[in-house]
């Protein structure tokens, strides 16, 4: 049986260069500089959906479902889908307030300011500035 860590490649340096490139040397998802170095390759689509999309001829190693990603975005995003991905960010204030004493405190005073809203990814961002529609 295979899984989806089977068919995760190791990216040659021309194609690091070409998904650090999609986003101006940032993260897709938060914005934050990134080197190239530092970078981490995220699947879109996760790799968890492989056998899905293999089964329909698609590559989710294809580059056009690939983005740079700083490590702690890459991270918190995991295997989920652009949307759970999003859900997760916008409940993280009411998360806090409900798990978190040090973030109840901070923002009693003032010191964090909850202000809950809709995430748009920056890539989502670079998107609209250049009129494309299309991930």
């Amino acid at each position: 049986m295979t899984w989806a860590g089977d068919h995760r490649k190791k990216w040659t340096p021309e194609e690091r260069a070409a998904i650090h490139g999609k986003t101006g040397g940032r993260c897709a998802y938060c914005g934050e500089p990134i080197t190239i170095r530092g970078m981490q390759v995220d699947h879109v689509i996760p790799m968890e959906f492989y056998r899905v999309y293999a089964a329909e001829g698609k590559d989710l190693n294809d580059v056009d479902n690939l983005l740079p990603a700083c490590k702690s975005c890459n991270n918190y995003k995991r295997s989920l889908t652009l949307d759970k991905f999003r859900l997760a960010l916008e409940r993280m204030p009411m998360v806090l307030a409900r798990d978190s004493v040090t973030y109840r405190i901070a923002a009693r005073f003032g010191l964090v300011i909850p202000a809950p809203h809709a995430v748009k990814f920056y890539f989502e961002q670079m998107q609209e500035g250049a009129g494309h529609d299309d991930p």
